[in-house]
């Protein structure tokens, strides 16, 4: 079995995972730190910090990096889209190489969701294959004949700033997909219609109990998400569609999806259902670790 062993980031905006991955996509060992998004400085003195206490416990040969924003994967170099100061413009390839002389490869989290879904996960044997991640915002990645597409500017796979319900308004970048259909936005509308706090998974259970303002938001939010994965699959015609996400593990997610998959069609053409397969992703929280690991292991 091969003894290789690479030290993993998943960087986010509350919390930085880390760990340690074999080839296999085993975790060996696991932790986390908080986020200081004011100070990427500190950020990275941690994520040196992890690396040297892992140096004195294994072989490592590599560092893999997930990140949220637009990254250049080819130089490494973070360009634009992250909430974290002084991470834009950060070249990560030859910060951490040129501190352990280690070879560091870096990707967009999203990216390497899909990465992992697709070597390991539920997208594994699918030739092109798109993952779709609802949380904050809606982000995603796609593959096509095998390999992940990053687009000319690295922005490929950004749903979440689909126009989906026009842009004839004041404020058009209200509209966007991320603020119709990620989960941020669904708890958003959930607490000023109830004018109470509840989060995503009370709400389910209250509309499965017979909540009917909470019935309505979701049948509301089903559509609109149903409406991106539409296009999606339309414009890149997938093997298939993987969504991702704490809420993806609603048990009616995907039934509720399909069911307008089949609404939508017009009369000149099939459901969208018998093209392509609608599922959830198989890994949650470890998807960003696994897919640093299977980003890793495509290139070394």
């Amino acid at each position: 079995m091969d003894s290789k062993k690479v030290v993993c980031f998943d960087i986010g905006g509350t919390f930085v995972k880390y760990g340690v991955l074999d080839y296999e996509g085993n975790i060996l060992a696991k932790g986390s730190f908080k986020s200081n998004t004011d100070n990427g400085q500190e950020i990275l003195d941690n994520m040196c910090g992890v690396i040297e206490k892992y140096k004195k416990i294994f072989k490592i040969d590599g560092i893999s990096i997930s990140s949220p924003g637009f990254i250049d994967v080819e130089n490494g170099v973070i360009t634009t889209g992250t909430i974290i100061n002084g991470f834009i413009g950060l070249n990560m390839k030859e910060y951490f190489g040129n501190k352990f002389g280690l070879p560091v490869v870096i990707d967009n989290d999203a990216n390497c969701a899909t990465i992992a879904e697709h070597k390991l996960g539920n997208g594994k044997g699918c030739k092109n294959l798109v993952c779709v991640t609802i949380g904050t915002g809606i982000g995603g990645g796609i593959i096509i004949n095998n390999e992940i597409y990053n687009g000319s500017r690295f922005m490929a796979g950004e749903f979440g700033f689909m126009f989906i319900n026009g842009t004839k308004r004041q404020n058009p970048d209200h509209y966007i997909y991320s603020n119709y259909a990620s989960t941020r936005a669904l708890v958003e509308k959930a607490n000023k219609k109830l004018n109470e706090e509840v989060d995503g998974k009370q709400i389910f259970e209250r509309a499965e109990s017979g909540d009917t303002v909470c019935e309505e938001i979701l049948e509301q939010y089903f559509d609109d998400l149903s409406l991106g994965i539409y296009n999606l699959a339309y414009i890149l015609n997938p093997d298939k569609i993987l969504l991702g996400g704490a809420i993806s593990q609603q048990e009616c997610l995907i039934d509720k999806i399909k069911e307008r998959m089949d609404r939508f069609e017009y009369s000149f053409s099939k459901s969208v259902n018998e093209y392509v397969e609608i599922d959830r992703c198989k890994f949650l929280n470890d998807a960003g670790l696994i897919g640093c690991l299977c980003n890793f292991t495509n290139k070394y």
